[in-house]
């Protein structure tokens, strides 16, 4: 009963052999974002990249998820081999593996690459070669597609060009996902309405919560070499249960012009407008610090270590927020979530002011971040499924993604 329950239609029972690519496309995610995170949070360091260059290699990662509603409705209206779905998905985790193999084969991810860095860094300190690095580092960041010599790691740009191309197929397969799920959804009796999507990112935050802690551990032990050929390799565990999912080829597909004028009706609504109008506002008012890691790194000295196990500590309270929400507070309406979540969510926040400052209270300076950092994902993980559940209900059929 528990994996095919009888009171949903058999669409919507997700570990049906049909079906299960959809939850599994979730736990990739999760297992992909788990060894991207502490990768990307500490390999640029290791490579000796500035405050900007490390934002900037943050933010070309993430750039992708900006282009999802581009995404969505591509797919909604050109279908690829006369699938809307699972061709996408299928094309997005390919450029995902593509990404990571280009990492893999133009530069060396060694430790010893590493070791080399770091000792001409050292040496780059004193006077006799500190040009010669200068020179070096002029000639690492000059053109993105810049292949690196053997056995150098590599460039800053190109490091930032691989991870861009990975952050495409990422998304983009992350968006087939979602539409499937915002279709099958629909189908959802009243009774459980918000399960499926709870159990879908519930696999994926798992996935992520476990990925993390291997990610750090293999990156301490192995160095980056051994991340990212699991980056590359397991997209590829996919494939099989991508060509089972059910999905009915050739569907008639609405015009253009007919999906955006019904997409427009439908976005002019009081209902939909005004729940729509504040999540953005209350996205755009969540102002990242794009500095806090570069400060916890060089004023208050934490350790590589250190900073992916406030990362990991993050995902795994993250997880609880989602699986917390599923099991306690999805009868709870949305503005009660909201509410009180921010309220707590402000009290964290102001608590970085008081780690600036260095009143922690007798605690050590990592036991008072990771506190602070960690139950504020806490407090995101039980606000994230209101909205995309909420959110779902108001796509019109067949434009899933586009709104």
């Amino acid at each position: 009963r528990y994996l095919y329950p009888p009171e949903v239609p058999r669409a919507v029972q997700l570990f049906r052999p049909e079906n299960v690519a959809v939850p599994a496309c979730y736990l990739l995610v999760g297992l992909l974002q788990g060894l991207s995170g502490p990768f990307t949070n500490v390999y640029p360091l290791d490579l000796g990249a500035s405050e900007a260059q490390q934002a900037t290699i943050s933010s070309l990662k993430s750039l992708p998820s900006t282009f999802k509603l581009a995404f969505g409705f591509w797919s909604d209206n050109y279908p690829l081999m006369g699938y809307r779905r699972k061709s996408y998905m299928l094309l997005g985790w390919a450029i995902t593996s593509l990404s990571m193999c280009l990492l893999l084969f133009f530069s060396d991810l060694s430790t010893d690459a590493l070791a080399n860095l770091d000792d001409e860094q050292h040496i780059g300190e004193g006077d006799d070669s500190a040009g010669r690095y200068n020179e070096r580092q002029i000639q690492s960041t000059s053109t993105i597609g810049e292949v690196t010599a053997a056995g150098e790691p590599p460039s800053v740009p190109f490091l930032s060009f691989t991870l861009l191309m990975f952050g495409t197929g990422f998304w983009f397969a992350d968006v087939m996902g979602d539409s499937i799920v915002a279709e099958k959804a629909k189908l959802e009796p009243e009774s459980s309405r918000g399960h499926l999507q709870s159990t879908c990112y519930a696999c994926r935050f798992f996935g992520l919560m476990i990925a993390a802690p291997l990610s750090t551990v293999i990156y301490s032990s192995y160095g980056p070499q051994s991340v990212v050929i699991l980056m590359a390799g397991l997209p590829a565990s996919i494939v099989p249960l991508v060509y089972l999912l059910k999905e009915t080829k050739n569907v008639q597909v609405a015009s253009t012009s007919e999906q955006c004028s019904e997409i427009w009706n439908t976005v002019c609504s009081r209902a939909v407008w005004q729940p729509m109008g504040f999540v953005y506002l209350y996205n755009v008012l969540q102002v990242g610090n794009a500095a806090w890691k570069q400060f916890l790194k060089t004023v208050l000295n934490f350790t590589s270590n250190q900073l992916n196990s406030l990362l990991i500590a993050a995902y795994v309270l993250l997880w609880l927020g989602i699986m917390a929400y599923k099991k306690f507070f999805i009868r709870w309406s949305w503005r009660t979530v909201y509410i009180s979540t921010t309220l707590l969510n402000g009290v964290f926040s102001a608590l970085q002011i008081l780690l600036i400052t260095g009143t922690t209270f007798g605690l050590s300076p990592f036991l008072f971040a990771l506190g602070d950092d960690a139950f504020a994902d806490f407090i995101g993980g039980i606000q994230f499924l209101p909205t995309t559940i909420m959110m779902v209900h108001l796509c019109p059929a067949g434009s899933g993604q586009f709104v």
